[in-house]
């Protein structure tokens, strides 16, 4: 079976590390946010829409997960390539791998995982789970 994936690259920045000059952990789930938004805008699709309704919908995180395999510093070009691994009627699962250019050869760095769930928001601000939109479906299918 094909899955489709989508490729990322990026530079670690100063502010994006700790004092120890490392890649802090919480922008492995920053950058993975990141390539989500960045794969639907490639795809012509928004995150985040208002229905004919009148309520708003998006995509917020079930859960997520990320290992660390090797410290990431800062300078250092950032291969994210994600895949979605598993697609229900309202949820999406991707899976990420993190690789890092070492003299023009890619190292996996680290690999997380995050699922997301298609909600509707109603007037209350309560979410409630609604089936993926056809052009989402469509759009990620695989070749």
């Amino acid at each position: 079976m094909i899955r489709p994936t989508f490729t990322l690259t990026r530079r670690v920045e100063f502010h994006e590390t700790d004092a120890a000059g490392l890649m802090h952990f919480s922008n492995y789930y920053r950058w993975m946010e990141v390539c989500e938004h960045e794969w639907f805008r490639a795809l012509g699709l928004e995150s985040m829409t208002v229905g004919a309704d009148g309520h708003a919908r998006g995509w917020p995180r079930r859960e997520s997960s990320c290992t660390h395999l090797r410290p990431l510093r800062c300078g250092d070009v950032v291969r994210i390539c994600a895949t979605i691994e598993e697609a229900g009627a309202a949820f999406l699962a991707y899976g990420f791998v993190f690789e890092k250019d070492r003299a023009g050869r890619w190292t996996e760095v680290a690999h997380g995982r995050m699922t997301t769930i298609h909600v509707r928001k109603d007037a209350a601000a309560r979410m409630e789970a609604e089936p993926m939109p056809d052009s989402v479906r469509a759009a990620l299918a695989p070749a």
